[in-house]
């Protein structure tokens, strides 16, 4: 469990998850947030893409569901940040071939409302669940 209290401690953070995330041979390495709007999941993946060398502007993908970076990493090449809030069914996921983008290799899926698609997801997934305090700092806790 860690409680950040600015944006550098948050990038930080999200270097230190980095480290901890083994880039997949055979098929994309996926990390879910959950946490309420507001508790900084946005800006954590935004500080993931600036750790993975991503030059473009990164915004929640909340109406297009998923979006696509690529990166500057060995780690992983291509980044890809996807906003679950609005899916109601798991139905709506095979428009988004969102089964193609689990077996990309040198790929890392962060899904921001991981519970809403947890039963589509082929494995287990590493989840950071962010809470926002009341002095406005934020409590981000792994489950992994």
């Amino acid at each position: 469990m860690n409680t950040i209290t600015s944006l550098s401690e948050l990038e930080s953070l999200a270097g230190e998850i980095l480290k901890t995330l083994p880039a997949a041979s055979a098929r994309a390495t996926v990390l879910g947030l959950s946490g309420d709007l507001g508790a900084g999941k946005t800006t954590f993946v935004q500080a993931l893409a600036r750790h993975l060398g991503v030059t473009e502007t990164v915004t929640s993908p909340t109406y297009l569901i998923l979006r696509g970076y690529e990166t500057g990493s060995e780690q992983f090449r291509h980044l890809v940040h996807m906003d679950a809030y609005r899916i109601e069914s798991l139905s709506e996921l095979a428009p988004l071939r969102f089964g193609e983008v689990l077996v990309q290799p040198q790929t890392l899926v962060v899904i921001e409302w991981v519970e809403r698609v947890v039963a589509a997801l082929p494995m287990t997934v590493p989840t950071l669940t962010f809470t926002l305090n009341p002095d406005d700092s934020r409590t981000i806790t792994r489950s992994w």
